[in-house]
């Protein structure tokens, strides 16, 4: 398997967690909650809006790259989070963790 397909899966495996462990920390999160409504509130303004065609293309264009964005940056902030805590698990008990090999793989990773 070549490292590109390594992490693809690593990837998709990545944002299957993540989907669940921070949907539940987020539904639990009183001050994500109150966002999540004033932005729900916020884009039903927007579809109020006496827009153009290409004015509403524009902007939906321009939400969509940013919606994008944000989730790829989620699952990378995702996966760093998870690097980190191997990082920190090596230091902390280096004789139950095979540091060589997690530093190889996590090296896979970065190229």
């Amino acid at each position: 398997m070549c490292d590109k397909e390594f992490k693809e899966l690593v990837k998709i495996a990545v944002e299957k967690l993540k989907d669940e462990s921070v949907l539940k920390l987020l539904q639990a999160d009183s001050s994500y909650q109150k966002d999540s409504n004033n932005e729900g509130n916020a884009e039903d303004a927007f579809h109020e809006l006496d827009l153009t065609e290409k004015q509403r293309a524009v902007c939906q264009r321009l939400l969509d790259c940013r919606d994008k964005q944000d989730f790829e940056y989620g699952t990378h902030a995702y996966f760093a989070g998870l690097m980190d805590a191997f990082h920190i698990m090596a230091v902390l008990f280096p004789e139950k963790w095979d540091t060589k090999r997690i530093k190889e793989v996590l090296s896979r990773k970065s190229r």
